[in-house]
Parts: C-alpha cells; structure tokens; sequence
C-alpha cells in the first residue's frame, strides 16, 4: 500500500501521440498513475483531441520544451517516431530523471554507439516483452537448469527490394530487435559462431546463425524474412523441452507419450508429453486488457523514478548490443 501512495504521487510526461502512446497511458492508469503533460510534434495537429482523451491538462506545442522543463515532471515516456528520438533524448539525458524510451531507440548503432561502454541506469528502453510472463518463465528455466541449454528462435519480418541494406532490412533492425533483446536477456553476451544467408527468388532475405555465450549454451537464429511463421523460442536441457509460439503462449514436454494405432489411425503415435500449457493471461490476472508487457514495464518505471533502479528493463547498452548483433549478421 505504501509503494502505491508513492506511485500516485509521480508526475508522468509524454513526448509522441502516436499508437503506442496510448498503451502507456493505460498501463499506468492501472497502477493508479497519471500522465499531467503531453507534447508530440512542432504544433501538432492531434494533440489537443489526444490530450482530452486521455485527460492530460498540459499541452506543449514544442516538444523540446517540454523536454527541457522537468522541473514539471519526476519521469517521461518518449514515444515519438524513431527517427525524431536521438535529438529529443540526448536533452532528455540532461535532465538526470527518469526516461521510458521506445525501443529500438535507433535504427543501426550510428547514435546508439555512444552508449556501448556504459550503462545509464535512468534510461530505460521499453523492449516490453522482457516482462511477458512466458519470457520470465524461460528465464526461470534457463536459470534453474544445470545443463547446457540448446535454444532454436525463429523471427519472421517482412523485407524490401532495396540496395542499401539498413533500409532494405529496417523492419528487422526495428521489429526484430525484440527477439535479439530477448536472447541477451535470457543469455547474457553473445558471439556469433556463424552466419548463412538465406535466398528466396533471388531476393536477399534471411539469415541462418549460430550464436553462443559464456556458458557455452547455444543459440540457433533463424530470420526467415517474408515466411508465413510466428516468431518462435525453444529451449532444451537435455531433459524438458520449453516452446514459447507465439510470444503469448507457452509449452513445457517432457518425455514421449505414445498411442497404439487403432481402427481410425492404423500406425503407433509418437507426441511429445506436455507437462505445462498456459497462456500470458493465466500467469497474472492483473494484466488482462493492458497490452501484453506494459503492466510490469510500466511498474518497473516507476520503480525506476522512487527508487533510481532500473530492475528489469533495457538500457541504453541493451539498445546498442541489440542493433550491433543485427548488424554484425545482416551487413556482414
């Protein structure tokens, strides 16, 4: 009860009126949090209709303003477009308060580069599938096995026919960069053992790659670009199986259960045995109705602006490691 006194307490700010803003407004709506300021671009023409909406009383014609004026604020989400976030949080990183910034942050490490040495724990990166249950679960098993892991991710994204690279892949470097975050997060530092490219009528499309980390787990990454598949993470200790397809769903086998044939299926049945089957809703209740991730972002962020610790969320160094493995494997 004390922690939600204190939380209704934080004065929240927004930079970007765009979809995913309003995800964020809900999700701290439901811890009982409020947003009192809003700003998006120069003279923006939806703001006010956003504003009323979503009961912001401050509106802020220049962004950069707002940015700048966190004697009004304890904490910001930046949710502008991508390409207008470096100039905006480069002021933001001034104000030495807590930022919830929408990831990728960049596309490329051009920006980003300058974060790769150290760690800004005020920043964090809203790479909100960290805080999907069924992610926290594979922690969890990863964590607890004293066996080496073998992992299998599949990340599907539509490609261009373009010549320059970053931009014929720039939906990976910005949709894709959920899943690199994730293999950090569950693996720590990762290398790259190898990298295949995969060709689809004669269109540069995808990658096959082999990863590993320190605890020589290993990873096998598949970008199949333009497949008809949902992103997909298996994990194996040697003993159970985890599968987490789509994001919001997660399986756990162990052993084979086996069926004699019959009269309808004359053949033996081989199926793996599931010994875990929910949902995202089934792990948390709280959850139901706020986009998948942003409840415990959200909580996490607050955290973040009463306690200056950043428990669970990306940073900047999350942001550049993620962008510099994409383009370690798709520009090499």
């Amino acid at each position: 009860m004390k922690n939600f006194k204190n939380r209704k307490k934080i004065r929240l700010a927004i930079i970007g009126c765009g979809n995913i803003a309003k995800f964020h407004i809900k999700s701290f709506k439901k811890l009982g949090v409020n947003f009192s300021h809003c700003a998006s671009s120069f003279n923006s023409k939806t703001l006010s209709k956003f504003a009323k909406k979503h009961d912001i009383k401050n509106i802020w014609n220049d962004p950069f303003k707002l940015a700048k004026a966190s004697i009004h604020w304890d904490g910001l989400v930046l949710s502008p477009k991508t390409e207008a976030i470096p100039e905006l949080l480069d002021i933001l990183i001034r104000q030495k308060k807590p930022i919830l910034v929408e990831k990728p942050v960049s596309i490329g490490t051009k920006y980003l580069k300058k974060f790769r040495t150290s760690r800004n724990n005020l920043v964090q990166v809203a790479y909100n599938r960290r805080f999907y249950p069924t992610i926290l679960r594979a922690k969890e098993f990863i964590d607890h096995s004293k066996n080496q892991i073998l992992c299998k991710m599949i990340l599907p994204e539509k490609v261009n026919n373009n010549k320059n690279l970053l931009k014929k892949f720039s939906k990976i470097f910005e949709n894709s960069s959920h899943g690199i975050d994730l293999l950090h997060f569950l693996f720590g530092k990762l290398t790259i053992k190898h990298v295949s490219k995969i060709n689809f009528n004669s269109l540069d499309s995808g990658r096959a790659v082999i990863l590993s980390n320190g605890k020589n787990h290993t990873c096998i990454l598949i970008i199949n670009s333009n497949s008809p598949d949902n992103f997909s993470i298996e994990l194996e200790d040697g003993n159970q199986r985890l599968l987490i397809q789509p994001f919001e769903r997660l399986q756990i086998f162990q052993g084979i259960k086996i069926e004699d044939p019959t009269k309808k299926y004359p053949l033996r049945k081989y199926s793996p045995n599931i010994v875990e089957n929910k949902n995202i809703f089934e792990f948390n209740k709280k959850i139901t109705g706020i986009k998948p991730g942003f409840y415990s972002q959200s909580l996490n962020f607050c955290d973040l602006i009463l306690t200056r610790k950043n428990k669970f969320g990306a940073d900047l160094k999350d942001a550049y490691e993620a962008q510099k493995l994409l383009e370690d494997i798709m520009l090499s």
